[in-house]
């Protein structure tokens, strides 16, 4: 707050005391009273007004600076109200008051949308846990009856799962801080694990998979890593064409370990190449094939980032695809 700012507010007073002194000097000349007392009476009087409004300044000036410097180092600046210390004047007492209502009550709307989310987010799961049943159960009878049709709705059921798991994922994805650990782990079994869930696809779509390096050991989440490389192998899957490749390999760095994962498909524009793991971008190769929602790879990143892991994506548009994943070699990742 500036002192000509206040000046300004608080003009009509000043020009109150202004219009009472000439009052009071006008008076005091009509009884002839002494020069020197007229003085005296004028000092006094402004003396009055002036230290009264330096007063309000300075009470004013501590509590609106306080309130600056709060807000602007605060990154969540709706806790101010909790922070900041009630004033000692009434004009500050009414905002300070004003903000406490206000900050109440945006709480109770916060819990309210918290607890439907909340309820949102467990029905989701539940859905999920349950639909997973007749899949199963759709599965086995497919196994007893194998056929061409039934292999076909086979792929479409694996499809299918793939698009519960993403659901499942993303209905976890405000509180996945409390479903993962990180701990040593191999890659070996968790990328097999992988090429076994689509290894049927492999064989339909008569693409080859080669592995090299992967006895390495690193730190993450098994099941969470074990999701994002089978969104990558699936995007390796669908963009491939038959008779095609995909690499997954492993390369050491100085204080890391690069997990790649190549396909010879199609490729990305260059154009698409930036926005590949933004949520619900498609680009134009899913805009064609009509077979991408846009939230696997924005899910792999989500995953990433929580398990401090770097993925970047490498192409040129009609040679193929490379997803890169790093993995920091730093144990102190199990104190996070």
């Amino acid at each position: 707050m500036k002192f000509s700012e206040f000046i300004k507010d608080k003009l009509y007073l000043l020009l109150s005391g202004a219009l009472t002194f000439v009052t009071i000097f006008l008076f005091l000349h009509a009884v002839h009273c002494n020069q020197q007392v007229i003085t005296i009476v004028a000092l006094l009087f402004w003396a009055f007004v002036f230290v009264m409004l330096a007063v309000e300044y300075l009470r004013r000036r501590v509590f609106y600076q306080n309130v600056r410097v709060i807000l602007e180092n605060l990154d969540q600046k709706y806790l101010l109200p909790e922070i900041v210390e009630a004033p000692q004047f009434i004009d500050g007492m009414i905002f300070y008051d004003a903000m406490q209502e206000i900050s109440k009550d945006m709480l109770e709307h916060v819990n309210e949308y918290k607890y439907r989310e909340e309820d949102y987010r467990n029905y989701i799961e539940m859905w999920v846990h349950e639909i997973k049943t007749p899949l199963a159960a759709a599965k086995l009878i497919i196994d007893n009856h194998d056929h061409e049709v039934t292999q076909s709705i086979a792929e479409e059921l694996d499809k299918v799962e793939n698009l519960v798991e993403q659901t499942l994922y993303y209905a976890r994805s405000t509180t996945l801080e409390k479903d993962y650990l990180i701990k040593e782990m191999s890659l070996q079994p968790c990328v097999n694990k992988v090429i076994r869930h689509h290894a049927k696809e492999f064989i339909y779509r008569n693409i080859k998979v080669e592995t090299a390096g992967l006895e390495e050991t690193v730190y993450s989440d098994v099941k969470w890593l074990e999701f994002i490389l089978n969104q990558i192998v699936s995007n390796a899957l669908k963009y491939s064409e038959s008779g095609g490749t995909i690499r997954i390999d492993t390369k050491k760095c100085e204080d890391a370990l690069i997990l790649s994962i190549a396909d010879e498909g199609i490729g990305i524009s260059l154009n698409d190449l930036s926005r590949i793991f933004d949520k619900g971008f498609t680009g134009h190769n899913g805009r064609n094939s009509e077979k991408a929602t846009g939230m696997g790879l924005y899910l792999c990143k989500l995953l990433c980032d929580k398990l401090h892991l770097n993925i970047q994506a490498v192409s040129v548009e009609g040679q193929g695809t490379t997803i890169r994943i790093t993995f920091p070699i730093n144990t102190m990742l199990l104190l996070k």
